[in-house]
């Protein structure tokens, strides 16, 4: 049981890996991009659910709001900076709750906290030392807000009466009313486009979220976190392969630093756990 958990995690980390070269791909306004593809993952989520009822609560509507300018803040990173740096950027999350959670409870960080914390920064200061230019160096500040929002998914989502099914329904819900002004913006006429935008909804977002759902409750955390930092390695990967985009030699030292960050904190948070 706990093996099959595992594979569906792996799939769900392939298939979010997927969103760095099918974003590069579409020609449009990355609002309406994230609007369009978070409707169709709604869709399917309608049919997979046989019907979607969201249960509504001010940590429902928290955490729902929080992953709407997740996916939002990263679309536009992908598109104004590397696939690289938008990922990796984005998982600085678990720091950020670590932060959170000392403000949360009203304590200071732990040597080990502050430390870790220090590093995940460190890294992220690498990332603005590579080829700054006024678009890239827009598009890291909008995935480090990406991580900022994403933290607090995690963080609400960790507290009671919190449901993150029914908060992620909700996001997509939220990201699809947001973008209906600029739906227009996308190149329908575009083949390549099209179906990138297909892929999105039903591959990279509503498939994975339904195999992240199965697989979350079949493994224990920490394994499941440390598979999902295969996205941060899997994602820039697609993009070389497929769209030529290569990264930087200090954004790749900041990479090494914030997943080496990331993986110590899970590691550590495990261990207290026991």
């Amino acid at each position: 049981m706990k093996n099959r958990g595992y594979v569906y995690i792996l799939i769900t980390v392939f298939l979010w890996s997927t969103g760095g070269i099918l974003i590069k791909y579409i020609t449009g306004n990355p609002i309406a991009i994230n609007g369009a593809r978070s409707l169709i993952a709604l869709i399917l989520f309608f049919i997979y659910k046989k019907g979607l009822k969201i249960k509504i609560n001010r940590y429902v509507v928290s955490a729902g709001i929080c992953l709407m300018l997740t996916n939002t803040l990263y679309v536009m990173a992908n598109k104004m900076t590397t696939a690289a740096n938008a990922i990796v950027l984005q998982y600085l999350a678990p720091i950020f709750v670590l932060i959170w959670d000392c403000l949360y409870k009203k304590k200071l960080p732990s040597t080990r906290e502050f430390l870790l914390v220090v590093m995940a920064f460190s890294g992220m200061v690498l990332f603005f030392f590579d080829q700054i230019d006024g678009g890239k160096l827009i598009g890291n500040c909008l995935a480090i807000c990406a991580g900022l929002s994403f933290s607090g998914v995690f963080f609400i989502n960790s507290l009671p009466k919190a449901s993150s099914e029914d908060a992620s329904m909700l996001g997509f819900l939220l990201s699809f009313l947001i973008s209906i002004p600029f739906l227009n913006q996308i190149d329908y006429g575009n083949t390549t486009s099209i179906i990138s935008l297909l892929c999105l909804g039903v591959f990279q977002v509503g498939l994975a979220y339904i195999f992240f759902s199965k697989g979350s409750k079949l493994t224990n955390p920490v394994t499941t976190s440390l598979i999902g930092l295969l996205e941060a390695v899997m994602n820039p990967i697609w993009v070389f392969l497929f769209y030529g985009e290569t990264v930087g030699a200090y954004a790749l030292c900041g990479s090494a630093v914030i997943i080496l960050a990331v993986v110590l904190n899970t590691i550590w948070s495990a261990k207290e756990a026991n």
